[in-house]
């Protein structure tokens, strides 16, 4: 009863924040279809490298020096890199037919955040690609496709344990593509996918997790850029909804985004797992305030999302606060991973809500909050608020230094930077360095480092079949799991999509 009460609430929430309370539809009667069972995400945990005492000396930002980088040929090289490589995927664990995706070349069907990566390196690779490129349509059509087989995860109906249906009257599950630019519009994905039909997944909320989510609205998001199809613009505008409505914590200084949804009421005392204990976790708050900003700026004079607008900032700079100031280890000058709040937590105040703190620090929560840095500093230097864009710039600069510092290995190959094993969480420092280069000449500097690495990965540890190892200063002799319906197979889709979207990444990076 405290959950569906709690639920029931989030609406209030959501229009707080953001002004207006949505009309509200009635939700269309359920349609029998097949069920997913939910599931326990797990997480292969890469090897990081220990973390550096150095001093983290903030620079000053009260002028900002654009970087130039620009290296046509290094741009040419790696684009051709990542086509050729997003091929090869396409081949071994794509059917068009379908629109479903292996896990492996040898088998295995991803959960939802390991097929997001697939999206990603094709949106990745669009946005590196000149609008007359002769391979242009080849990926248009694969992107299509590939947002189709999102679908398959798309939520139709959530259940409650107990056989109690989620039912919050003041939102209504809208169709694919469909949004009235109010918050009650929501889309929800599940972790597990129904392979027998789209839009159509019936699943408990312990099968449905707000850092999964974050990652679909970024590839429609992206989607919307590169086809400019504003259906996908409507969907991450929908899933941005449901993760604010429902994932969201208000209380002051704690505004995060909840990991799973089953357990944000769950208070297992000395079990400390996400899944079991409400947890505000890195992966799911810092995206969520990337992704707010990202859509903050491209609705811009768009008349039909202006009562969003203002709730989204308002948001994505509440939650980049929270990790400023409960998530970052300011003697690595990166992110941890999660904290763990006391049950009764909203009768407290402070720090003194935290149960305990998980301090492992991943580079895509750095990432994330580097990229987050960006689009903040961006839009408080278009509005004029200096003292904010230099909190933005000033805390940026910082973590980028501790990033290459924490992540960049040198022990590993002389003359070599060797970053963790998992080529995923890797990518979104690339991504984060590259987003701050425009204005931080020494964050062009830390993504030349990760060129380097990924060069040596091309030339010393790509496989026959053409894929690249995720550890790429390591190598292959790094794993040791072949099973294809295992995640910590090296040759599982989301390490290798995220390979090639790295190849991506460095081709834009380089032609800007």
């Amino acid at each position: 009863m405290k959950r569906i009460m709690a639920m029931a609430l989030s609406f209030l929430l959501l229009t707080s924040c953001s002004g207006e309370p949505a009309e509200t539809t009635p939700v269309p009667e359920s349609v029998p279809a097949p069920e997913t069972v939910p599931v326990t995400e797990t997480v292969p945990v890469p090897e990081e490298p220990a973390a550096s005492a150095e001093a983290l000396q903030e620079p000053a930002a009260e002028e900002v020096t654009v970087s130039t980088y620009a290296d046509p040929v290094i741009a040419a090289e790696n684009l051709s890199r990542a086509v050729e490589y997003a091929k090869t995927i396409r081949g071994l664990y794509w059917d068009s037919e379908t629109c479903l995706s292996r896990l492996t070349p040898d088998g295995g069907k991803p959960f939802l955040w390991p097929y997001t990566e697939q999206a990603a390196m094709v949106n990745g690779i669009l946005l590196a690609m000149d609008r007359d490129h002769e391979d242009r349509a080849y990926f248009e059509e694969y992107l299509t496709e590939l947002i189709e087989g999102l679908r398959h995860y798309r939520v139709k109906e959530a259940r409650m344990t107990g056989n109690q249906t989620w039912n919050n009257e003041d939102h209504v599950m809208t169709a694919f593509g469909e949004n009235d630019g109010t918050p009650g519009c929501y889309a929800i994905y599940c972790a597990s996918r129904s392979d027998a039909s789209v839009d159509r997944t019936r699943t408990l909320t312990d099968g449905v997790y707000f850092d999964d989510n974050v990652w679909v609205a970024k590839e429609m998001y992206y989607a919307y850029l590169n086809l400019g199809d504003e259906r996908y613009l409507n969907e991450a505008v929908s899933i941005l909804n449901w993760i604010i409505g429902e994932g969201y914590e208000p209380a002051e200084g704690l505004n995060g985004i909840y990991w799973k949804w089953s357990s944000k009421f769950e208070f297992a005392g000395g079990d400390y797992s996400d899944s079991n204990h409400a947890s505000l976790n890195a992966c799911s708050s810092v995206p969520t305030s990337m992704m707010l900003a990202k859509v903050y700026r491209i609705t811009e004079g768009m008349e039909k999302f202006a009562g969003l607008r203002e709730n989204y900032l308002t948001c994505a700079e509440a939650i980049y606060r929270f990790a400023e100031d409960v998530l970052l280890d300011r003697s690595t000058g990166c992110i941890v991973d999660k904290i763990f709040l006391k049950q009764g937590f909203e009768s407290m105040t402070g720090k003194s809500r935290i149960q305990k703190t998980d301090g492992n620090q991943f580079a895509y929560n750095t990432g994330t909050f580097m990229t987050a840095g960006a689009e903040l500093y961006a839009i408080a230097s278009e509005q004029g608020r200096t003292e904010d864009a230099e909190f933005y710039l000033n805390q940026s600069a910082a973590t980028a230094k501790g990033a290459d510092v924490k992540f960049g290995d040198r022990t590993v190959k002389s003359g070599q930077y060797s970053y963790p094993s998992h080529s995923w969480f890797t990518s979104f420092l690339l991504e984060g360095f590259a987003d701050l280069a425009p204005v931080l000449p020494e964050a062009a500097e830390y993504a030349d480092h990760m060129r380097s690495s990924l060069d040596y990965a091309w030339n010393n540890n790509r496989a026959a079949d053409g894929l690249v190892c995720p550890s790429w200063i390591r190598g292959w002799s790094r794993y040791n799991d072949n099973d294809p319906n295992s995640e910590g197979n090296p040759r599982q889709i989301l390490l290798q999509s995220a390979n090639a979207h790295c190849y991506a990444m460095l081709a834009r990076h380089y032609a800007e």
